[in-house]
């Protein structure tokens, strides 16, 4: 595969929108505004998420992805990708949800927690190996939500919208944490990757904005712009990845691109190495009614999309929106959970 052109995703500074006077706040809400129209993601810095809650999770996650198979599939439901808990290499293939039936299974093993770890509501148990990992999912979810809302803050301020808009739609979100891990690629990447399997199949997320730490060791995510071509995405230090889902190009009326991505394999020289990503996925409550937002349609710019359109993003506008916008089998957008992964 090609190497892809130089990274055009842009950098936003959220400390002067969390600390700042009126005209620092305008600002960074602009940078927001330009970043999600051009290309559908941004790097945030400044976000104030603690670095220690980070490395927490990354270094227990690894410790339980690492461990022997057996050990790790007693988390394992057998329900597929979309039930939740610990899902082995094989099962997923996320670029079908994009319309590629013919997709071979991504080189990915994942686990799911939807209800912040609490053994009561998950499908599964957080695993008890490590057992510190209950509390660095705890930590790691409650550090989520808050950014979140500072997000949708931000959102509303560079749509024109009071600050408050999405405060009741978000008050209690739809949220999942899923760990996913791409094992080394044994002996020859390219014998691997001789059916076009790769890390992770070309595809979008679905509902609102996806938090994504990646890896700081080990790259491949790509992204794809509005002309098509792909770029890379590497990490960057201290910053956390931002980028919209189907609901936000929906809701914004196609002013907010929710963009294709993927995760290439390595090259030969790295295929030995790991990679890890913590990835939040968000939503509005079950109940939230879905209709492009005030500022963003009028007698220059008529809504996109309507009630009863089909919309080409497997999305239903207007509907009341159930657990991942009510999608399920055959809707040809993969689980009901709505997830997508970096």
């Amino acid at each position: 595969m090609a190497q892809a052109p130089s990274c055009p995703v842009p950098v936003v500074d959220l400390s002067d929108f969390l600390r700042g006077d009126e005209q620092q706040r305008a600002r960074v809400a602009a940078e927001w505004d330009a970043a999600m129209c051009s290309v559908g993601m941004a790097y945030i810095v400044g976000h104030g998420v603690p670095p220690e809650v980070i490395q927490s999770l990354h270094e227990l996650a690894l410790r339980f992805f690492t461990a022997p198979r057996e050990s790790k599939m007693r988390y394992c439901l057998n329900k597929g990708y979309g039930a939740g808990g610990y899902v082995p290499q094989g099962v997923e293939a996320v670029a079908r949800s994009a319309g590629n039936s013919g997709a071979p299974p991504d080189l990915v093993e994942n686990f799911v927690f939807s209800h912040r770890g609490d053994p009561a509501l998950e499908s599964v148990p957080v695993p008890a190996e490590p057992p510190q990992l209950q509390g660095a999912v705890e930590q790691y979810w409650d550090a989520m939500v808050a950014l979140l809302h500072t997000l949708m803050r931000l959102s509303a301020t560079a749509l024109s919208l009071p600050d408050d808009h999405f405060e009741q739609c978000f008050a209690q979100p739809v949220t999942h944490l899923r760990l996913g891990y791409y094992a080394a690629i044994p002996a020859v990447p390219e014998a691997a990757a001789a059916d076009g399997a790769m890390r992770y199949g070309a595809h979008t997320d679905y509902t609102g904005f996806t938090i994504l730490r990646q890896d700081p060791a080990v790259g491949g995510l790509e992204a794809q712009t509005a002309d098509g071509s792909w770029h890379g995405v590497p990490s960057r230090a201290g910053a956390l990845l931002v980028n919209a889902g189907d609901l936000i190009q929906v809701w914004t009326n196609d002013r907010w691109r929710s963009p294709p991505h993927r995760v290439v394999n390595p090259p030969p020289e790295r295929a030995q190495l790991g990679r890890l990503s913590l990835v939040f996925f968000t939503g509005p409550a079950d109940d939230t009614m879905v209709d492009a937002l005030p500022s963003t349609h009028g007698a220059d710019r008529p809504k996109r999309l309507g009630l009863g359109l089909e919309l080409g993003l497997g999305l239903g506008l207007g509907l009341e929106l159930g657990l991942g916008l009510g999608l399920g089998p055959g809707s040809g957008l993969g689980s009901g959970l709505g997830l997508g992964l970096q």
